[in-house]
Formats: C-alpha cells, sequence, structure tokens
C-alpha cells in the first residue's frame, strides 16, 4: 500500500489532499503541520486512511521513514525547504515541493549530487507557477525545436487575503531581485516595477493584462533543463491592476523583510503578519456579500530570438482561488512520481513527463468544476 505525506495541510495542502484522497482509493497518507486546527481538518477528510502528526519543519527534523513520497507544501518556501528535503533524503523518500522562491529552488538543486548518490529524486516547484508553467513550456519546447526562449506569465485575483505564507511570499518578492536568463547569461532585474512591464493577451474573461518581472524560479530550472534555451523570464500580475503598485511598495518600506520585528508594546511583531491581521480586519468589516469572482491565470509563450516572434502559446485559466491550481499541481506531481519513478537527482518539475501531467491537470480540473475549457492555445501577443 502506497504512503503518502503532506507536510503543510492549509488551503494548498488541503486541496491537493482532497484530490490525492479521491485519486489514490488505496493509499494512506500522514498529514502534518504545526497548527492542532489544521491537522484536525485533514482527519475529518478521511478517518479511515489519514493520521495526524503536530510537526514544525521551521524548527525540527522529521522523520519520513515508512512514506513512499512526501509533498512539503509548506510556506513561505523562502524561509527554507532544504531541512524537508534533506529528511527525504535520510529516509529514502521521494521528495515534492510546490517552492515558488529563488532561494527555495537554489536550495533543492544544491542538493544534487547528494540526492544521486542516495537514489532518490527531489523534485522542486510543483504547483501552479512554478509546476504547471514549466509543463506547458516542456509541451511548447517539445513541439518547437526551433524555439530558444521562453515568457511565463501569471496572473491572480483573490476574494479574500487568503494565508499568511502567500502574504509573505507576495511581499518578499517585492524586495527579491528576479533571475532572468538573457542571451545566455543571468541577470537580476528588480521585482514588481513599470520598467519591466509588458502586455499580454490572455483568453477571456481575463483579456489584455500588464504584467511585471517577478522572483519565480521558472527560469532557473528551465534553462538548466533546456541547454538550447538563450532567454527565460517570469512575469506575474495582480488584479485588480492597482494590486501591483501597492504590494510592490508595501514590500520596500518593510514588510517584505521576513528577518524583521517591531516592539509593540513589549511584544516583537512581524510586519507582514500585522499586515495580514489587519487585512483580514477590514475585510471582514466591509463585506457586503460582493467579493467579486476569484480568477488564476498562467500562459507560457515560446519564441525564436526577439519575444515578439512567438512561435507558441498554452494558457491556462480557473475561477477558483490560486490555491485550487497550486493544490491541484502538486497532486498531479504526486501522481506522476509514484506511477513513473523520476530518476535520482534534484530536479524542477519539468523532470515530471508533460504527456501525463498536462492530461491530468487537464481531467482533474474539470471533474473539478473549474479550468473550463482546459488548456487552451490563445493567439500569440505580446508587447
Amino acid at each position: 500500500m502506497v504512503t503518502v505525506g503532506i507536510v503543510g495541510v492549509g488551503q494548498m495542502g488541503s486541496a491537493a489532499l482532497r484530490i490525492l484522497l479521491e485519486q489514490l482509493p488505496d493509499a494512506r497518507f500522514e498529514a502534518m503541520d504545526r497548527s492542532p486546527e489544521a491537522i484536525a481538518g485533514a482527519e475529518a477528510l478521511d478517518q479511515q486512511r489519514v493520521s495526524g502528526r503536530l510537526v514544525d519543519v521551521s524548527s525540527e527534523s522529521v522523520d519520513l521513514s515508512g512514506l513512499d513520497l512526501v509533498l512539503n507544501m509548506s510556506g513561505p518556501f523562502f524561509a527554507g525547504s532544504g531541512s524537508l528535503a534533506q529528511d527525504a533524503l535520510r529516509s529514502g523518500t521521494t521528495y515534492i515541493d510546490i517552492g515558488d522562491d529563488l532561494e527555495a529552488t537554489d536550495s533543492i538543486l544544491a542538493l544534487n549530487a547528494q540526492a544521486e548518490t542516495a537514489g532518490v529524486a527531489l523534485i522542486t516547484g510543483a504547483g501552479w507557477s512554478p509546476g504547471v508553467t514549466n509543463w506547458c513550456a516542456a509541451r511548447l519546447l517539445d513541439e518547437h525545436p526551433d524555439a530558444d526562449g521562453v515568457n511565463v506569465v501569471w496572473a491572480t485575483h483573490e476574494r479574500n487575503p487568503g494565508g499568511l505564507a502567500p502574504l509573505r511570499h507576495m511581499l518578499h518578492m517585492a524586495v527579491s531581485p528576479c533571475p532572468v536568463w538573457s542571451d545566455g547569461r543571468w541577470t537580476d532585474s528588480p521585482g514588481f516595477v513599470p520598467a519591466t512591464a509588458a502586455e499580454f493577451d490572455f483568453p477571456e474573461p481575463l483579456g489584455r493584462i500588464e504584467a511585471y518581472d517577478t522572483a519565480h524560479p521558472e527560469p532557473r530550472t528551465l534553462a538548466r533543463s533546456y541547454p538550447r534555451l538563450r532567454n527565460a523570464r517570469c512575469k506575474g500580475s495582480l488584479r485588480p491592476a492597482w494590486a501591483n503598485a501597492a504590494f510592490s511598495t508595501l514590500g520596500r518600506i518593510g514588510f517584505g523583510y521576513h528577518d524583521l520585528a517591531v516592539d509593540v508594546a513589549g511584544h516583537d511583531v512581524e510586519p507582514a503578519e500585522f499586515l495580514w491581521k489587519m487585512m483580514w480586519a477590514r475585510h471582514h468589516a466591509a463585506a457586503r456579500g460582493d467579493e467579486g469572482r476569484a480568477l488564476t491565470a498562467l500562459m507560457v509563450q515560446v519564441f525564436r530570438g526577439a519575444d515578439t516572434d512567438v512561435l507558441g502559446s498554452l494558457a491556462v485559466l480557473d475561477d477558483a482561488p490560486m490555491s485550487r491550481g497550486t493544490g491541484l499541481g502538486a497532486a498531479v506531481a504526486a501522481l506522476a512520481a509514484l506511477r513513473e519513478p523520476p530518476a535520482a537527482g534534484a530536479w524542477g518539475p519539468e523532470i515530471l513527463p508533460w504527456q501525463f501531467t498536462l492530461s491530468e491537470y487537464e481531467r482533474i480540473g474539470l471533474a473539478l468544476g473549474g479550468f473550463g475549457p482546459g488548456i487552451q492555445t490563445p493567439a500569440a501577443s505580446v508587447s
């Protein structure tokens, strides 16, 4: 019997668990979190097949023995995901995370030699973006062997402030250099500033949006996996459009620094946590029952030479918070790794076969009632 561990069973982790419970009816699951409430919620999904364990991966090592695979869903990943990967190496357990910060990606890739020696596969960034974006890029690069560049674009509109970890990640991106693979060399670009803006035409209902360089790791792993690439970058956009400048400013004035604490009446307060609680308080106070529709979108383009010479593009839209798309991406990555174990080493998500991952993502996503009409091929447009 297959046993899967899920570390971090908040919004995204519980979304992945729900999907895997249905897709792996004979598997057992171990839900790990530092929150007793989160563990109780996970166990309630299936008390026969889900057992909980109280752990804090940020401060302790975790015994993963007996697990066939562990999904690390515990953000923010810039605070460190390498320790759980080390635990996986010691236990001989396949490791997958949804890390979307460059620091986390580099920390996993740095374990490549150790993973090869241990005979263990470590996969980082297998969620929505990165994750589904990488699989779309892999498909397009296979379909267009003369392409030497990739554009990754994501956009999101949330109905409420969401969890603290995603907020920390968003603020952190505003103060983190963005890795850009430009003409075969690495350069750093500032995150979420007008100087890096470009317009992209998404399928409706999103339409044309402006997106900005963001510190997501797709360029790092795609350039590593596809030596023919000369250019790769990732851009992102928050909806409504004014939120981009707002978060960029908040991050730079101090809310984006996770190692900063402020003394408030004798208590150390993390700026991001204060902002998160304030946003939720304002949300509850202003709730009028018209929060609008959530929207999560991604687009991947491949090109040759100038990025205006687009050879092919794929897009996926979902009318739900990003947690659903990310949880589904992680679940599909787990299904792929259990179906065909990846080679030992440290990898980006593109190591998993896009033929299976994209097919399963579309199949399960449509069954969930979202992601319609599936993976789309929009007319190529960038300006």
